[in-house]
């Protein structure tokens, strides 16, 4: 290989790497975009930490006292849930 013909071959490769890294930029700007909502969730979800853990630790305590009265609030929370999940649904898609 001559030296022009490397030169020509750098410059081409240099080229594809720089195409390689905007095309690398673009989709970790979509992949942020398309995470943003889960993020948010998580952050709120750390920053709840600690209520979680003082409220789970009363639940497991009064649940160890009255288990009836757990297992028929948990059964009327899932069903509040699907509730409003399928309103959210219902309603979303107009």
């Amino acid at each position: 290989m001559s030296t022009s013909d490397r030169a020509i071959e750098k410059v081409r490769i240099l080229r594809k790497i720089q195409r390689q890294r905007n095309e690398l930029s673009h989709a970790g700007a979509d992949w942020l975009d398309a995470t943003a909502k889960i993020d948010r969730g998580w952050v709120k979800l750390v920053d709840m930490r600690k209520y979680l853990v003082v409220g789970s630790s009363l639940v497991a305590v009064y649940g160890i006292r009255h288990p009836s009265v757990i297992v028929r609030w948990s059964r009327r929370a899932f069903g509040i849930w699907g509730t409003v999940r399928l309103f959210r649904k219902t309603f979303a898609q107009k």
